[in-house]
């Protein structure tokens, strides 16, 4: 049981890192930072309070240019959400703020988003 206890957070922590290094694109993977307790995080998931990070990947591939360079998952009042920056591909730092249950952007912030922002078709 105490190995357990040891184990499950690094098993966890690999998982991440494996899924970022897979992430589309082959690019260096980004830095990620989870605020709260890991067991809290996985009983969300599981829960479907937040949606994995492999899929607000497709929903940030649909609608912005740009690469993610850090994500960062939080809990505030009973709400989860995700905090990403990205570099567009002027090299611009975009914040983007997205509710990590329905994966809706919530905010946006930076220089020239019209360059990041993918038109709809």
């Amino acid at each position: 049981m105490l190995i357990n206890q040891f184990v499950r957070p690094l098993l966890i922590q690999c998982f991440l890192l494996w899924a970022l290094l897979v992430s589309p694109g082959g690019l260096a993977a980004p830095s990620v930072e989870i605020s709260e307790d890991q067991d809290e995080v996985i009983e969300a998931v599981q829960q479907g309070r937040v949606q994995p990070y492999a899929a607000l990947q497709l929903v940030v591939s649909r609608q912005l240019h740009g690469r993610i360079i850090k994500v960062e998952l939080e809990e505030d009042d009973d709400q989860w959400v995700y905090e990403l920056k990205l570099i567009d591909p002027e090299n611009n730092i975009i914040k983007v703020k997205y509710d990590a249950t329905s994966l809706t952007m919530i905010e946006i912030k930076g220089r020239h988003l019209e360059n990041i922002i993918k038109v709809a078709e």
